[in-house]
């Protein structure tokens, strides 16, 4: 990608970026590009497929965003559902009810500022409840990479928003 190409020499030249190798410096352009052309990847499979720590991938990802004045558009909750789909192995049923989910949600408001793949794994949550399966909130955070908590506080707002009833009435 030509793009990360140029985050990385721009990071090379104008940024502080001493005491880190060149491979995480590579890793956080790439990282870096995929998000500006709105590649649905996790700072996770980057870590993974390039050898450096998460956190350490992080923190170069926010200086090279930071001192390089990169535009990053917000992320799309419903580009990573479908990765979180293949990997918590549901039905295409449930793909498309937590689809729908999101964009009600998305129509609703409730997405700007919010975790794309912690609101995309509490909608699959939510969508396989309201489909009968038994998914539970430890798998699905698995297949996304989150915290169940994250699901949990996720699909809370969800179903307060939104008005889905699951037996009984959401807590205000």
């Amino acid at each position: 990608m030509d793009e990360a190409g140029s985050i990385c020499k721009s990071g090379l030249e104008k940024v502080r970026v001493n005491r880190r190798s060149l491979a995480l410096i590579s890793a956080s352009s790439f990282y870096a590009a995929c998000r500006m052309r709105d590649a649905p990847i996790s700072l996770e499979d980057v870590a993974l497929a390039s050898g450096v720590g998460k956190t350490e991938l992080a923190k170069c990802y926010r200086l090279l965003v930071n001192e390089l004045d990169l535009k990053i558009p917000v992320a799309d909750p419903a580009e990573c559902l479908a990765r979180i789909a293949s990997r918590a192995k549901v039905s295409p049923e449930v793909e498309a009810v937590a689809r729908e989910t999101l964009s009600k949600a998305a129509k609703a408001g409730i997405t700007a500022g919010v975790h794309s793949t912690g609101l995309a794994a509490s909608a699959l949550y939510l969508a396989s409840l309201l489909d009968g399966q038994s998914l539970t909130q430890q798998s699905v955070a698995e297949a996304a990479g989150v915290r169940e908590t994250t699901v949990r506080r996720g699909y809370k707002r969800l179903r307060k928003v939104l008005g889905f009833q699951l037996g009984r009435p959401p807590r205000a």
